[in-house]
């Protein structure tokens, strides 16, 4: 069964379409987790993060206001405005009295006293306003109003968060120990959203990638224990048979008459932790070991 020397391949991917402006390590190298691979340009989301975070202070000072409630300022400076509104309606009623009295002996017209019973109303509705404001200090901050300055903060709150992870993933590094294979972008290039900028091969785990000959697919299966010989190692190392795909990778279109049975294969994977220190991609061959040899 013949196949290649494989280990798990990592995609790196962006979030952004932001510039690539620096690439950390070359082609080929081995990293460790954590190791930063490249950097986008971060201009846009750091302001981004601080407009965000600006707008997450205003939201949690104006709770912070409404919980504290109305100072006591303001209470006494609304109290004293009342006391003006009560004095102006009062001269106000006087006034329209004296015009009336004057009005009933036919000395004063009739527009003029329309007048001062406009000027009264009007005052008597103003001090009605002036009332009712120092009637809501007094009481303080309604629930209603609490609940929608913290839904407020909240969005804030999720907003910078997500203009935090934007500026962090910025920074790709390596999320296992392993090899950086390719490194597809080159400096000033600016990839899509999604788009694939590195591939990494992990370290963590080799196996030997085969395919079985339909005739030995019912002797190959996951725990067996197979011989497996890598060109240029003089020595056959074992291995574990990890998985065995339940469909073929040839397929035809016509019936599988016994001819046609003998051309499909299935793709297997083989552990091979003895096999650690050797490159990907060498050819090998997987044999099922026969008793007494």
């Amino acid at each position: 069964m013949v196949g290649t020397l494989e280990r798990d391949r990592v995609e790196l991917t962006v979030d952004s379409n932001e510039p690539i402006v620096a690439r950390h390590v070359p082609d080929g190298a081995t990293v460790t987790k954590g190791t930063l691979i490249l950097e986008q340009e971060t201009s846009r989301i750091v302001a981004q993060l601080e407009q965000s975070e600006a707008a997450r202070d205003q939201a949690a000072g104006r709770l912070a206001e409404l919980r504290r409630g109305p100072r006591e300022e303001a209470i006494r400076e609304t109290r004293a405005r009342l006391d003006a509104a009560r004095a102006q309606t009062k001269n106000a009623k006087s006034e329209y009295d004296r015009v009336k009295g004057v009005f009933d002996r036919g000395l004063s017209t009739a527009a003029l006293l329309e007048q001062m019973e406009t000027t009264w109303r009007a005052a008597e509705a103003d001090e009605r306003a002036v009332s009712e404001e120092l009637a809501a200090q007094l009481e303080g901050t309604t629930v209603e109003e609490l609940e929608q300055a913290e839904a407020a903060l909240e969005v804030a709150e999720a907003a910078t968060r997500q203009a935090a992870i934007q500026l962090e993933r910025t920074r790709l590094v390596a999320p296992v120990d392993g090899t950086v294979d390719k490194l597809l972008y080159q400096v000033g290039e600016r990839p899509a959203p999604g788009a694939t900028v590195a591939v990494m091969l992990d370290s963590a785990r080799v196996f030997a990638r085969i395919y079985v000959p339909e005739h030995l697919r019912a002797q190959v299966k996951p725990g067996n224990q197979l011989e497996v010989a890598i060109d240029g190692v003089d020595t056959a190392m074992q291995g574990t048979v990890k998985w065995v795909s339940s469909d073929a990778t040839f397929t035809p279109y016509f019936a599988l008459t016994e001819h046609d049975r003998s051309r499909l294969s299935y793709l297997a994977e083989v552990d091979l932790a003895s096999a650690a220190q050797l490159p990907s991609g060498v050819p090998l061959e997987a044999r099922i070991p026969v008793a007494g040899k």
